[in-house]
């Protein structure tokens, strides 16, 4: 089959690579010219990593990032609050890195296997046959078109597959937007942890986070509860106002929220700041339209309280080109099967980590002490999920299972 991939960030290029393996012909899309400069990172734990793996990329990702063994919550000034292990099987391990050098690592694997990859294409239209046959044709803002027989929707939280195949279901604010910065780790950091470590005061809804993201650098990032001035047209570009001026508010910001003095040098130290606005989206009641099937952020949205919209990203991917595979003749099953096997899990993740956030950023002081006992008992089970039944997901396994239900083997 011919294949466009609407989207170059996490799930696309995963889904594309599978596909190309597959022997499919396949081209990306994505709407930006410069993904690979932005300042943010993503969190893989077991169940991404064993994607990664079954693709032949988690050596690449696990050498250019760090190996994360732990997570740990403090209060905003840096007391314990808990600590759990990150889940660790074999070489299946959880993975802090810069956003941008993941998507290297998937993009250089892409061209390697002749994908071609379009930058610069905004996704303006599609068409697809009226007679239920197999074919979609894709207009950019540019001009251009792309013709396929399917298109696969991973173009994130605003979607421009999702509006152009349902008109409706908007993102929305969940409140919150937070800053993002990258830093080498100067020795006067005099930070040495290689833990996930986050800093929270649940009574006041200020929150900051350090991560080291590979064997030099460093990142930070600051949450500010802003539920009255959120652009919801967040799109990860760094700011384009004056840097020196908003370091200095950040810095200032963190002196007043009293976060350990680390967080004041290494904002000042940041050469680029990112601000990311929490976004929310209920699962889709429905991912396919036609020839076309959305994955990963373009069919919900999930907040990063649980640290999982990576996984889901590449679980995703992998689920549906392995059905794709596995089903070459009939697309459109696939497409269905490809729900059947994820919806239960990615809604209820989905809401396991909007309830993490409420424990993190509760509005009323009982609501806060209340929040501040749960996690210290509860945050390692991830709003209901027992951490194995996270980690221990397995797509190809997920395929299989469908497929043995379904009477397809």
């Amino acid at each position: 089959m011919r294949i466009l991939v609407i989207g170059g960030g996490v799930s696309g290029p995963v889904a594309a690579l599978f596909l190309k393996r597959a022997g499919h012909d396949v081209e990306l899309f994505d709407r930006v010219l410069d993904r690979l400069d932005v300042p943010a990172t993503l969190n893989i734990h077991e169940n991404g990593s064993r994607v990664l793996k079954h693709l032949g990329l988690l050596d690449q990702v696990v050498a250019a990032g760090n190996i994360c063994d732990r997570y740990d919550l403090r209060t905003v000034t840096g007391d314990p609050v808990t600590s759990f292990p990150n889940p660790r099987n074999g070489d299946l391990v959880t993975i802090t890195i810069v956003r941008s050098v993941f998507v290297r690592i998937v993009l250089n694997a892409l061209v390697m296997e002749g994908v071609y990859v379009h930058l610069d294409k905004l996704l303006v239209g599609i068409e697809q046959p009226t007679d239920g046959g197999l074919g979609v044709k894709a207009k950019f803002r540019d001009g251009t078109v792309a013709f396929g027989d399917i298109l696969i929707g991973a173009d994130g939280v605003h979607s421009a597959v999702r509006r152009a195949l349902f008109h409706t279901r908007h993102p929305v604010p969940a409140g919150m937007v937070s800053y993002f910065g990258i830093v080498d780790n100067d020795p006067s950091f005099n930070w040495t942890s290689r833990d996930h470590v986050f800093f929270t005061d649940n009574a006041t809804a200020k929150s900051g986070m350090i991560q080291r993201v590979s064997d030099r650098q460093l990142a930070w990032c600051i949450f500010e509860l802003k539920p009255d001035e959120i652009d919801p047209r967040d799109d990860w570009r760094p700011l384009l106002f004056d840097l020196r001026q908003k370091r200095a508010e950040l810095a200032d910001m963190a002196r007043r929220w009293k976060l350990p003095q680390v967080f004041e040098a290494m904002i000042v130290a940041a050469k680029e700041i990112v601000p990311v606005t929490i976004l929310d989206l209920e699962t889709l009641p429905q991912w396919s339209a036609g020839n076309c099937v959305l994955i990963g952020g373009a069919k919900h949205a999930m907040v990063p309280f649980l640290g999982q919209s990576c996984g889901v990203a590449l679980e995703d991917a992998e689920v549906l080109a392995t059905l794709l595979a596995r089903l070459p003749a009939d697309p459109r099953r696939a497409f269905q099967l490809f729900q059947d096997a994820r919806f239960h899990r990615v809604r209820r993740l989905a809401e396991a980590a909007r309830t993490q956030g409420k424990r993190q950023f509760a509005t009323t002081p009982i609501g806060a002490t209340v929040g501040k006992i749960v996690m210290k008992v509860v945050s390692a089970t991830g709003g209901g999920f027992s951490a194995d039944e996270i980690v221990s997901y397995d797509g190809q396994a997920a395929v299989t299972e469908i497929l043995f239900r379904n009477g397809l083997i």
